[in-house]
C-alpha cells in the first residue's frame, strides 16, 4: 500500500447477521482538515466473510480516494501559479 503520509483513516468494523462483516471509513486530509471523504461505506451491498477480506478491498478503495484528492489538490496548485 502506497504510503498514506498527511492523510488520517478511520475504520470502523461492523459485524452483521450471518457472520458478514462491513467497514466504514472516513479520510480526513491532516493538514488542512479537510474530510476527503466522509463516513461511509464504500460497499453496501456486499458482506465479507473475513474482517481480512474487507479491509484488502477497502484498503484498494481508499488509495483511490487518495490518488484523486492528490490529483485535485495537484490541479488547484497549478491553476494558482
Amino acid at each position: 500500500m502506497k504510503a498514506l503520509n498527511g492523510y488520517k483513516i478511520l475504520y470502523e468494523v461492523i459485524a452483521m447477521p450471518k457472520g458478514k462483516w462491513a467497514i466504514m471509513i472516513e479520510v480526513i486530509h491532516r493538514e488542512s482538515g479537510t474530510i476527503v471523504a466522509q463516513r461511509h461505506n464504500p460497499f453496501p451491498v456486499h458482506g465479507f466473510d473475513t474482517k481480512l477480506e474487507a479491509l484488502g478491498h477497502v484498503n484498494r478503495h481508499v488509495e483511490t480516494l487518495i490518488d484523486d484528492d492528490l490529483q485535485e489538490r495537484y490541479v488547484r496548485r497549478r491553476r494558482i501559479v
